[in-house]
């Protein structure tokens, strides 16, 4: 309620300053006609419509993104922490292999090997599963990838990372509210993506 409160104001007080700012113009141009007989003041009128376009085009952008525009502007895959990419190797490792397929987005070629990984593999089943799951999600395999987040969120080491693209499963899939919900306990623990948290709690509010 704060934000929306906040919104208003803010609409309220760039509509006011547009009001001011044409007063002002047009209290100058008509001192300028009377000093120079009709000499138009051209640099006044130009900075006066860059002020409200500027304006306009503030409060109306933040009224007209779509689910989709706010998933596309929010959505990035993890990066890769695991394995170090190094290209002049000969013979890769497993998990290095799979590791450079993914950094290097070619995320088919890697879901196949994300998917040959075993138990024995040096990789623990939480972050496999959570990086299976961001590769998921460039395939917009949106509801397997869900379903991936939603086991790695119980995990400690991934739980923020998860519960933030769970959020943005929710938006995609136009369910605003599970979003809110997601976001809410992202922004309680005040530390990952902390600025992109509130920018999307003021806008799907």
């Amino acid at each position: 309620m704060k934000d929306k409160a906040f919104d208003k104001h803010l609409k309220k007080a760039i509509i006011a300053e547009e009001r001011k700012l044409q007063k002002a113009y047009l209290s100058t141009v008509e001192t300028s006609l009377q000093a120079s007989k009709k000499k138009f003041n051209w640099r006044i009128a130009a900075s006066v419509v860059m002020l409200i376009g500027f304006g306009c085009y503030f409060v109306l952008s933040n009224q007209s993104l779509t689910n989709d525009e706010l998933y596309a502007n929010y959505i990035s895959p993890y990066e890769n922490v695991v394995e170090p990419i190094v290209r002049d190797r000969v013979k890769l490792t497993k998990k290095v292999e799979v590791f450079s397929l993914y950094e290097q987005a070619e995320y088919k070629k890697a879901l196949e090997k994300f998917n040959l990984f075993t138990p024995q593999d040096s990789i623990d089943v939480a972050t496999l599963n959570f990086y299976k799951a961001n590769t998921y999600l460039q395939l917009n395999a949106f509801e397997k990838a869900k379903n991936l987040f939603s086991k790695t969120q119980k995990n400690k080491e991934w739980r923020q990372e998860s519960l933030w693209y769970l959020a943005l499963i929710s938006i995609k899939l136009n369910d605003t509210d599970t979003a809110l919900n997601y976001l809410q306990k992202l922004k309680d623990k005040n530390i990952f993506k902390n600025d992109e948290v509130k920018e999307l709690i003021n806008l799907l509010k």
